[in-house]
């Protein structure tokens, strides 16, 4: 292990867990899905269902097996997510005509109503947490994060 980063590494001996980067990823998230999860209870939904309806909406049309890599959840997961979201009638799904293997999933107009009325309630949590900081900082932040996410899937 090289020097420069010890400090932020649990195995240094002057450990301080406030200097380790993955604390305060995992802290900011956390925080973020309980904010998030108490505004959505309003309408009877839960971070999990908010995000495959936000992935619905950028990929219409997607596969269960898309969104299980755009929200990165086990498939498993994704797949109970899509059929809870189905009973409640804010997607449908539908076997692929090009492969029956693979179920697709839309938006029902249901859905597309939930989906802004979420949004809505999501931007003040959104809003809330980057108070303070400028769109700069905010957009270099991002890019420190997808740098360290492309090292990190290789």
């Amino acid at each position: 292990m090289t020097k420069k980063y010890s400090k932020f590494l649990p195995t240094s001996e002057d450990f301080n867990l406030e200097h380790f980067p993955y604390y305060w990823v995992t802290q900011v998230h956390a925080q973020y899905v309980q904010n998030v999860d108490h505004v959505l209870k309003k309408y009877g939904l839960d971070n999990s269902r908010r995000r495959i309806l936000l992935a619905l909406k950028s990929k219409p049309n997607a596969s269960v097996s898309d969104l299980s890599e755009m929200v990165v959840s086990k498939m498993s997961t994704t797949t109970k997510i899509v059929y809870r979201l189905k009973d409640e009638k804010l997607v449908n799904t539908y076997s692929c005509e090009d492969d029956a293997r693979i179920t697709r999933v839309i938006l029902t107009e249901e859905g597309e109503k939930m989906f802004y009325k979420i949004n809505d309630l999501t931007n003040v949590v959104l809003e809330q947490s980057f108070e303070g900081l400028t769109p700069l900082q905010i957009e270099k932040m991002m890019e420190c994060l997808k740098h360290i996410f492309k090292n990190l899937a290789h």
